[in-house]
Protein backbone atom coordinates (compact mmCIF):
# COMPACT_ATOMS: atom_id res chain seq x y z
CA UNK A 1 0.00 0.00 0.00
CA UNK A 2 3.18 2.18 0.93
CA UNK A 3 4.49 1.64 -2.05
CA UNK A 4 0.93 2.52 -4.04
CA UNK A 5 1.10 5.94 -2.41
CA UNK A 6 3.86 6.57 -3.01
CA UNK A 7 3.68 6.01 -7.50
CA UNK A 8 0.65 8.54 -6.93
CA UNK A 9 2.47 11.08 -5.42
CA UNK A 10 5.11 10.74 -8.46
CA UNK A 11 2.43 10.91 -10.95
CA UNK A 12 1.28 13.98 -9.47
CA UNK A 13 4.28 15.86 -8.88
CA UNK A 14 5.20 15.15 -12.86
CA UNK A 15 2.03 16.54 -13.97
CA UNK A 16 1.95 19.62 -11.91
CA UNK A 17 5.62 20.23 -13.40
CA UNK A 18 5.13 19.46 -16.83
CA UNK A 19 1.76 21.97 -16.39
CA UNK A 20 4.35 24.72 -15.45
CA UNK A 21 6.08 23.68 -18.37
CA UNK A 22 3.52 23.85 -20.94
CA UNK A 23 1.63 27.13 -19.28
CA UNK A 24 4.15 29.37 -19.65
CA UNK A 25 4.93 27.73 -23.22
CA UNK A 26 1.80 28.89 -24.32
CA UNK A 27 2.21 32.34 -22.50
CA UNK A 28 5.13 32.98 -24.45
CA UNK A 29 4.01 31.20 -27.64
CA UNK A 30 1.09 33.77 -28.01
CA UNK A 31 4.33 36.50 -28.68
CA UNK A 32 5.57 34.13 -31.23
CA UNK A 33 8.50 31.76 -30.87
CA UNK A 34 7.64 29.34 -27.69
CA UNK A 35 9.88 29.78 -25.35
CA UNK A 36 10.27 30.61 -21.36
CA UNK A 37 9.92 34.35 -20.44
CA UNK A 38 12.96 36.29 -21.06
CA UNK A 39 13.71 40.09 -20.27
CA UNK A 40 14.17 42.45 -22.95
CA UNK A 41 17.68 43.39 -24.03
CA UNK A 42 18.96 46.41 -26.65
CA UNK A 43 20.87 45.93 -29.34
CA UNK A 44 21.00 48.98 -31.08
CA UNK A 45 20.92 52.48 -29.41
CA UNK A 46 21.75 55.47 -31.59
CA UNK A 47 21.29 59.25 -30.87
CA UNK A 48 21.68 61.74 -33.79
CA UNK A 49 21.21 65.12 -34.16
CA UNK A 50 19.50 67.02 -37.77
CA UNK A 51 19.04 70.02 -38.05
CA UNK A 52 17.25 71.07 -35.19
CA UNK A 53 15.86 67.80 -34.40
CA UNK A 54 17.44 64.71 -32.02
CA UNK A 55 16.75 61.11 -33.16
CA UNK A 56 17.24 58.07 -31.28
CA UNK A 57 17.32 55.16 -32.91
CA UNK A 58 16.28 51.38 -31.14
CA UNK A 59 16.22 47.97 -31.76
CA UNK A 60 14.58 46.26 -28.91
CA UNK A 61 14.72 42.32 -28.64
CA UNK A 62 12.95 40.03 -26.88
CA UNK A 63 13.15 36.23 -27.59
CA UNK A 64 9.82 35.96 -26.67
CA UNK A 65 9.15 37.83 -30.12
CA UNK A 66 9.38 41.85 -30.64
CA UNK A 67 5.29 40.66 -30.17
CA UNK A 68 6.11 40.42 -26.58
CA UNK A 69 7.40 44.01 -25.85
CA UNK A 70 4.39 46.09 -23.86
CA UNK A 71 6.14 49.46 -23.90
CA UNK A 72 9.11 51.78 -24.44
CA UNK A 73 10.15 54.92 -22.40
CA UNK A 74 12.88 57.46 -23.26
CA UNK A 75 13.08 59.86 -20.43
CA UNK A 76 14.98 62.79 -20.52
CA UNK A 77 16.94 64.41 -17.91
CA UNK A 78 18.61 67.71 -16.91
CA UNK A 79 20.28 69.43 -13.76
CA UNK A 80 16.62 69.68 -12.26
CA UNK A 81 15.57 66.53 -12.70
CA UNK A 82 12.57 64.80 -15.56
CA UNK A 83 12.48 66.99 -17.98
CA UNK A 84 10.10 65.25 -20.70
CA UNK A 85 8.94 61.60 -20.83
CA UNK A 86 8.20 59.74 -24.48
CA UNK A 87 6.68 56.67 -24.91
CA UNK A 88 5.46 54.18 -27.25
CA UNK A 89 3.20 51.93 -26.46
CA UNK A 90 2.42 48.27 -28.69
CA UNK A 91 -0.35 47.35 -26.36
CA UNK A 92 -2.49 49.74 -24.23
CA UNK A 93 -1.67 46.74 -20.85
CA UNK A 94 -0.60 43.71 -20.66
CA UNK A 95 -4.25 42.06 -20.21
CA UNK A 96 -5.03 42.73 -24.12
CA UNK A 97 -3.23 41.78 -27.50
CA UNK A 98 -5.13 44.46 -29.57
CA UNK A 99 -2.16 46.41 -30.84
CA UNK A 100 -2.26 50.11 -30.35
CA UNK A 101 1.38 51.09 -31.81
CA UNK A 102 0.97 54.34 -30.37
CA UNK A 103 3.63 57.74 -29.54
CA UNK A 104 3.05 60.29 -26.79
CA UNK A 105 4.77 62.32 -24.38
CA UNK A 106 4.58 63.76 -20.97
CA UNK A 107 4.16 66.26 -20.04
CA UNK A 108 1.97 66.66 -23.55
CA UNK A 109 2.36 70.89 -22.90
CA UNK A 110 5.79 70.30 -23.81
CA UNK A 111 5.34 69.73 -27.43
CA UNK A 112 8.73 68.76 -27.88
CA UNK A 113 8.29 64.79 -29.54
CA UNK A 114 7.61 65.07 -33.39
CA UNK A 115 4.91 62.31 -33.17
CA UNK A 116 4.61 62.16 -37.17
CA UNK A 117 8.00 61.86 -37.73
CA UNK A 118 8.15 58.84 -35.34
CA UNK A 119 8.21 55.45 -36.38
CA UNK A 120 8.51 51.62 -35.73
CA UNK A 121 9.32 48.60 -37.24
CA UNK A 122 9.62 45.14 -36.96
CA UNK A 123 11.94 41.78 -38.01
CA UNK A 124 10.53 39.57 -39.73
CA UNK A 125 11.43 35.67 -40.79
CA UNK A 126 11.85 32.53 -39.82
CA UNK A 127 14.54 31.97 -37.54
CA UNK A 128 14.64 32.92 -33.93
CA UNK A 129 16.23 35.90 -34.48
CA UNK A 130 14.37 37.47 -36.81
CA UNK A 131 11.09 37.41 -35.17
CA UNK A 132 12.50 39.15 -31.88
CA UNK A 133 13.60 42.98 -32.31
CA UNK A 134 10.96 46.05 -32.63
CA UNK A 135 12.88 49.00 -34.43
CA UNK A 136 11.32 52.40 -32.76
CA UNK A 137 12.63 55.83 -33.65
CA UNK A 138 12.11 58.31 -31.24
CA UNK A 139 11.74 62.68 -33.12
CA UNK A 140 12.04 65.54 -30.82
CA UNK A 141 12.77 69.28 -31.19
CA UNK A 142 16.12 70.33 -29.94
CA UNK A 143 16.54 70.95 -26.61
CA UNK A 144 19.05 71.02 -23.95
CA UNK A 145 19.40 67.37 -21.38
CA UNK A 146 22.02 66.04 -19.23
CA UNK A 147 21.02 62.48 -19.52
CA UNK A 148 18.54 60.12 -20.79
CA UNK A 149 16.84 57.10 -19.55
CA UNK A 150 15.80 53.94 -21.63
CA UNK A 151 13.06 51.71 -20.20
CA UNK A 152 11.53 49.06 -22.23
CA UNK A 153 8.93 46.60 -20.52
CA UNK A 154 7.59 43.32 -21.55
CA UNK A 155 3.85 41.89 -21.12
CA UNK A 156 5.39 39.87 -18.21
CA UNK A 157 6.19 42.87 -16.50
CA UNK A 158 10.30 42.74 -17.00
CA UNK A 159 12.35 45.46 -17.74
CA UNK A 160 15.17 46.73 -19.42
CA UNK A 161 17.12 49.65 -18.33
CA UNK A 162 19.53 51.98 -19.55
CA UNK A 163 21.05 55.61 -18.33
CA UNK A 164 23.18 57.30 -21.35
CA UNK A 165 24.89 60.82 -20.50
CA UNK A 166 24.95 63.29 -22.94
CA UNK A 167 27.80 65.86 -23.30
CA UNK A 168 26.06 68.90 -24.31
CA UNK A 169 29.03 71.23 -24.46
CA UNK A 170 27.47 71.74 -28.35
CA UNK A 171 24.34 72.99 -26.92
CA UNK A 172 26.46 75.64 -24.59
CA UNK A 173 25.21 78.23 -27.35
CA UNK A 174 22.04 77.24 -29.51
CA UNK A 175 20.00 79.93 -30.84
CA UNK A 176 18.70 81.27 -27.57
CA UNK A 177 19.97 79.41 -24.89
CA UNK A 178 23.04 80.12 -22.68
CA UNK A 179 24.23 77.52 -20.08
CA UNK A 180 26.00 79.18 -17.00
CA UNK A 181 27.79 76.64 -15.37
CA UNK A 182 27.60 76.99 -11.45
CA UNK A 183 28.79 74.79 -8.53
CA UNK A 184 25.38 72.89 -7.91
CA UNK A 185 23.98 73.48 -11.14
CA UNK A 186 24.16 75.18 -14.05
CA UNK A 187 21.58 78.32 -15.38
CA UNK A 188 19.98 77.50 -18.01
CA UNK A 189 19.16 81.28 -20.23
CA UNK A 190 16.57 81.08 -23.26
CA UNK A 191 17.54 84.19 -24.80
CA UNK A 192 15.78 86.17 -27.97
CA UNK A 193 16.89 85.29 -31.27
CA UNK A 194 20.53 87.22 -32.46
CA UNK A 195 20.70 88.35 -28.91
CA UNK A 196 24.27 87.19 -28.44
CA UNK A 197 25.48 88.65 -31.48
CA UNK A 198 23.96 91.80 -31.22
CA UNK A 199 26.13 91.81 -27.91
CA UNK A 200 28.81 91.57 -29.24
CA UNK A 201 28.71 93.41 -32.30
CA UNK A 202 27.57 96.92 -29.84
CA UNK A 203 30.99 95.74 -27.25
CA UNK A 204 33.17 95.54 -30.18
CA UNK A 205 32.01 98.52 -31.82
CA UNK A 206 32.73 100.42 -28.39
CA UNK A 207 36.05 99.13 -27.82
CA UNK A 208 37.35 100.15 -31.31
CA UNK A 209 35.66 103.57 -30.62
CA UNK A 210 37.95 103.70 -27.58
CA UNK A 211 40.93 102.59 -29.47
CA UNK A 212 40.57 105.01 -32.31
CA UNK A 213 39.95 107.76 -28.90
CA UNK A 214 42.94 107.17 -27.47
CA UNK A 215 45.23 106.73 -30.66
CA UNK A 216 46.39 109.77 -32.55
CA UNK A 217 44.32 108.42 -35.67
CA UNK A 218 41.86 111.12 -35.52
CA UNK A 219 44.75 113.92 -35.26
CA UNK A 220 46.01 112.26 -38.51
CA UNK A 221 42.70 112.19 -40.51
CA UNK A 222 41.80 115.88 -39.08
CA UNK A 223 45.71 116.83 -40.17
CA UNK A 224 44.75 115.65 -43.25
CA UNK A 225 41.84 117.01 -43.70
CA UNK A 226 42.87 120.13 -42.90
CA UNK A 227 45.10 120.29 -45.60
CA UNK A 228 42.93 119.54 -48.34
Amino acid sequence: MKKVWVLLFLIVITIIFFQNIFSNNIKAGNAGVGVLNVSPQYNIIRLTQQENNFRIYLTVSDYNSWDDIQSINVILMDNTGEKAEFIFKQYEDNTTYDKINEFSEKPKENNFLIIKKCSYDHSNGEEIEDKCNLDILFVFQKTWFTSLNIIAYDRSGDTATIQLDYSSEDLTRSGNIIIIPGINKSTILELPPYFLDIIAIFISIIITWYIIRKSDIINVIRAIYEKI
